[in-house]
């Protein structure tokens, strides 16, 4: 244990907050009687040419109980399917007849032992390094047998999603042992040997970004180092992201969630970041890289986590852009960028501020061929629905300069 372990202040002076511009936010799946949220526990991929697929967790919901907007199991989680949808045209529109169900999680136990623990089934020939390949982490509860800790799967699509296999890999805890494992749609990483797939999740005992490895087109993975563990034992790291570099070198981005505040401080409820210079084996102390440019929110409120589920990627001028989920007010989406690899950051930006509960975020994002960004992420406004209105998916697309 390390009770300083978390002083580690964000690297100043800061650069300038960039400016952004043309910004249009849509809607890609609206229903007052459909929770649906976390686009990031789903599936995304920008293949060019205008096509997009976003999935998110989608729930029938009535708004009237709290177990109808409460998380995980015995919450909307346990009603829900995983939805794909399909953009083709940069995700103005989003045609209902190209959805795809990719699992659902109101199938019985026993069809989801059935589903998961397939004994010699024969699996496909698949090339996950095709363009078209595409991965999805999903989570299914089994209450009777792991006391509530899901189980963590992998389906493998050929086709940009419109077909799955019907073998999953399950992905276990590294000690073997029946504890959580979660990986989301964060892209998984081509390593430079051009055979090797990388992949973040967050590992239980203790919570914390763990990089698996697989050398077998993803029928297999195995965990090989943990980014960060929070040695003040004070919270947690998780919102995991991998992000290969120029020249080499593999950023891992992730969010401390402090077990008994939600002040930002150094490290503390901070977005962070390490480095690997080894291909994901031994990993940088981790660093802040938010928490002293927070100005363009205002006065904040005096509840609720400055900063969630950060997404970071790398634009096509070399700059890197993190967006994130703020669930205090104001409310809304934003980001920050570096130009310089990660080692300094810019003051925050704000890509909207109007939600009006906590229940948002899970942002995903890519760059259009335009330059434009685009992310969407899911989102509350009011609209006569209870705990605040309907969960809806929302997009936004921005110029950033």
């Amino acid at each position: 244990m390390d009770p300083h372990y978390l002083e580690r202040e964000q690297r100043t002076p800061l650069s300038p907050r960039p400016e952004i511009s043309d910004v249009e936010h849509g809607v890609l799946h609206y229903d007052k009687a459909t929770y649906c949220g976390h686009p990031r526990q789903g599936v995304f991929k920008h293949f060019g040419a205008g096509e997009i697929v976003v999935g998110h967790n989608h729930a029938p919901c009535a708004y009237a109980a709290p177990d109808d907007v409460r998380h995980d199991l015995g919450g909307y989680h346990s009603r829900a399917v995983a939805l794909l949808q399909r953009s083709m045209d940069g995700g103005r529109t989003w045609p209902a007849d190209d959805d795809v169900v990719i699992y659902d999680e109101t199938i019985s136990d026993d069809e989801k032992r059935a589903f998961l623990y397939q004994e010699g089934a024969p699996r496909e020939q698949i090339d996950m390094f095709e363009p078209d390949s595409l991965f999805y982490f999903g989570r299914t509860y089994l209450p009777a047998q792991f006391g509530g800790t899901p189980v963590c799967f992998a389906l493998r699509s050929a086709d940009r999603g419109r077909t799955w296999e019907r073998t999953p890999t399950v992905i276990e805890h590294p000690s073997g042992e029946p504890l959580r494992v979660i990986k989301d749609c964060h892209p998984v990483v081509r390593m430079p040997d051009g055979r090797t797939l990388l992949a973040a999740m967050t590992a239980a005992a203790p919570p914390s970004p763990a990089i698996y490895r697989s050398t077998d087109q993803g029928l297999t993975w195995r965990c090989i180092s943990r980014a960060a563990v929070d040695r003040s034992e004070r919270g947690r790291f998780t919102y995991v992201g991998l992000l290969p570099m120029p020249g080499g070198e593999l950023h891992c981005y992730f969010l401390h969630i402090a077990s008994d505040q939600q002040a930002v401080a150094g490290m503390y409820n901070a977005i962070c970041m390490a480095v690997s210079r080894d291909g994901g084996e031994t990993w940088s102390e981790p660093e802040p890289i938010v928490g002293q440019g927070a100005g363009c929110w205002g006065e904040p409120g005096t509840e609720g986590n400055f900063y969630r589920s950060p997404w970071a990627m790398r634009l096509r001028d070399g700059r890197i852009l993190v967006l994130f989920a703020r669930r205090r007010l104001a409310m809304g989406i934003g980001g920050v960028v570096s130009e310089d690899g990660g080692r300094t950051w810019s003051h925050e930006f704000v890509v909207r501020n109007d939600a009006v509960t906590r229940d948002l975020g899970y942002p995903v994002g890519c760059q259009l061929e335009d330059g434009r960004i685009f992310t969407a992420y899911y989102y509350t406004l009011p609209d006569g629905n209870g705990f605040g209105g309907t969960r809806h998916i929302a997009s936004s697309t921005f110029v950033i300069k």
